[in-house]
């Protein structure tokens, strides 16, 4: 009887700790956009970017990856997973992909006609010269900073019109 009261009272402090494991933190008061604010707006929030604002001390716990950058899957899924809790207002907490999406220009090419190198990838720089640079972070799903013929197209088929243009749609169709 004693080993579950006691365990009854260690998980009940667990579970307090990691309810207000949060408070006491800056609340983030920008969304992904204004906080990707280096020159080339690669689709990630580096260190440097993010030590002069309200989400230097979230970084460590959003970086989930730990790769020293921040990208908008991982924003959004600590956003999403810590809604009301780390944000100061909705637009900040509701920052999800269709959200911001909806800001985008939709694609307009195909992935042979922004892969400038013939590689197989398109590059931070490729994505960048063309109407790819805000979808990049959300494509690149593996996190290599390159965006695979397979990602380009699974990530158009998946959203379709709200991502792509006609043209990219039927692109991906005939492929």
């Amino acid at each position: 009887m004693k080993k579950l009261t006691l365990a009854t009272t260690i998980l009940a402090s667990l579970s307090l700790a990691a309810c207000s494991s949060n408070q006491g933190l800056e609340k983030i008061d920008s969304d992904f956009a204004s906080l990707d604010n280096d020159n080339d707006s690669d689709g990630y929030i580096s260190k440097v970017e993010a030590d002069d604002d309200s989400i230097w001390e979230h970084f460590s716990n959003i970086d989930t990856n730990m790769d020293n950058e921040i990208s908008r899957k991982e924003f959004n899924a600590y956003m999403q997973l810590n809604a009301g809790k780390v944000a100061t207002d909705s637009d900040v907490s509701e920052s999800a992909f269709k959200a911001e999406i909806a800001k985008f220009d939709k694609i307009e090419s195909s992935f042979s006609s922004l892969d400038n190198d013939s590689n197989g990838y398109i590059s931070i720089a490729e994505g960048n010269d063309d109407d790819i640079s805000n979808h990049f972070g959300y494509m690149d799903e593996n996190q290599d900073k390159r965006i695979s013929r397979s990602e380009f197209k699974g990530y158009i088929k998946k959203y379709g019109n709200a991502v792509a243009e006609d043209d990219a749609l039927e692109a991906i169709k005939r492929s």
